[in-house]
């Protein structure tokens, strides 16, 4: 009888053991930038990185990490909007470049 308590308990424990595990995938956090407006001969630094070329519209977004971050927008070589804003994670923030 010993034994097959033995046996028992050992035969419940495996098959708890073998169970389906669910789990909830995240992606990394991230945020986005678009610019609206004129954006010819315009270069945008984030953060004081590198500027870059931007194209105008909300299907040209620019993926940033969420947060406070400082946008420098340039013309020709003049700051025409130095803005610090704030994006949270997974929101799409538009910048409007006059």
């Amino acid at each position: 009888m010993k034994y097959f308590y033995l046996v028992v308990l050992t035969l419940i424990l495996s098959l708890t053991g073998c169970g389906y595990k669910e789990g909830v995938s995240t992606s990394a956090p991230q945020a986005y930038l678009y610019f609206t407006g004129p954006t010819e001969g315009v270069l945008v630094s984030i953060d004081e990185g590198d500027s870059f070329p931007i194209q105008a519209g909300i299907n040209n977004q620019y993926t940033i990490e969420p947060g406070k971050h400082t946008v420098k927008i340039y013309r020709s070589g003049t700051l025409i909007i130095d803005r610090n804003i704030y994006v949270g994670n997974g929101i799409s923030k538009e910048i409007e470049v006059h």
